[in-house]
């Protein structure tokens, strides 16, 4: 798939904590808003790669780092890392996301590389058109001429890809994977800071405007802007200062801190790191737990996971030296 600079909500799909095919229905249910193509912004560009120090490798429940005794890593923070893995490397992982699209209008969609043409009908019913020689089934059945598409079908693709289509009335999300692209790009594991339980706080939220929107940039080629509604501010008082980070909502449900910290450019990542957060009402009493901090999908597929950065003001002015540092690879580990 290009990476047109016109970005619509729907690269939302590829940047939260879920599966593939749990992503399609909030990547369908974005579809209305547009955001604003304006290039670089004003303040210092931020690149998408730094270079990092030799990462030791982590897989499954292994800690990648300085070993510490079993009693200090709590159980539910041992189950986070393996679903973390399973998110990433997993069947339907989004290390195995090859492409994605967002479908809505009359207008033909087609996938790079793929065969078949997209489209929705009057009815806001999905279909694809393909020839059977094309090789693309939906549901196990040969397309051969025009086909609807149900809202979670499984599509299948020459070369063993397959996929998820998801959505309704109109808007609708494609996902194509390739379960083998895991392993193909080396792929082995997760490089972490040790747990330190000095990094888990208690915070809350805090109520922003009603419909607040945050303008914060995305990594597409160029670089855009999109307004994300940002409904709560996170209050979180770390080692003695309070501070206030906002809380982007990218897709119904889902929250999401993106921050930056003084680890940046050197043992972390420029663009920042994540924080998933749940859904609560404004005054709720939120765990804070920066040890779960992780990288952003764009490392996993810079072309398909578009991601924002982090919104002006969610700099952490201090090293955060908990959480994920680097993805590894085989290659780095020579």
């Amino acid at each position: 798939m290009g990476r047109a600079p016109g970005l619509t909500p729907a690269a939302r799909l590829a940047c939260r904590a879920a599966t593939a095919p749990q992503l399609l229905a909030l990547y369908a249910t974005t579809a209305a808003h547009r955001l604003r193509v304006i290039g670089l912004s004003n303040h210092a560009p931020r690149t998408p790669h730094a270079a990092l120090p030799a990462a030791t490798p982590w897989r499954g429940g292994q800690e990648g780092s300085t070993p510490i005794t079993a009693p200090q890593i709590p159980a539910d923070y041992d189950a986070w890392r393996e679903g973390r893995w399973e998110e990433i490397a997993g069947v339907n992982g989004k290390g195995t996301v090859t492409a994605k699209a967002k479908i809505s209008g009359h207008d033909a969609h087609t996938l790079d590389g793929l065969p078949g043409i997209r489209t929705t009908t009057e009815t806001g019913a999905l279909t694809v058109t393909a020839n059977a020689a094309d090789g693309v089934r939906v549901n196990g059945e040969t397309v051969d001429g025009t086909a609807e598409v149900p809202s979670s079908a499984k599509l299948d693709f020459p070369g063993g890809l397959n996929g998820f289509a998801g959505g309704a009335d109109g808007f609708y999300g494609v996902i194509v994977m390739d379960r083998t692209r895991v392993e193909h790009s080396g792929l082995s594991g997760i490089d972490r800071f040790p747990y330190d339980p000095t990094w888990v706080f208690e915070g809350h939220y805090r109520a922003a405007e009603t419909g607040r929107r945050i303008e914060v940039e995305r990594l597409t080629a160029p670089r855009s802007t999109e307004a994300i509604l940002a409904p709560v501010d996170l209050v979180v008082t770390t080692h003695g200062t309070e501070y206030v980070l906002a809380v982007l909502e990218e897709s119904p449900g889902q929250r999401l801190v993106i921050f930056t910290d003084e680890t940046n450019g050197d043992s972390t990542p420029r663009i920042g790191r994540w924080l998933v957060l749940p859904l609560l009402e404004p005054g709720s009493a939120v765990t804070v737990d920066f040890n779960k901090a992780t990288l952003s999908h764009h490392h996993l597929n810079q072309e398909v996971f578009v991601c924002p950065l982090s919104p002006p003001g969610n700099h952490l002015p201090m090293r955060v030296e908990v959480g994920e540092r680097a993805l590894i690879h085989a290659a780095d580990q020579g």
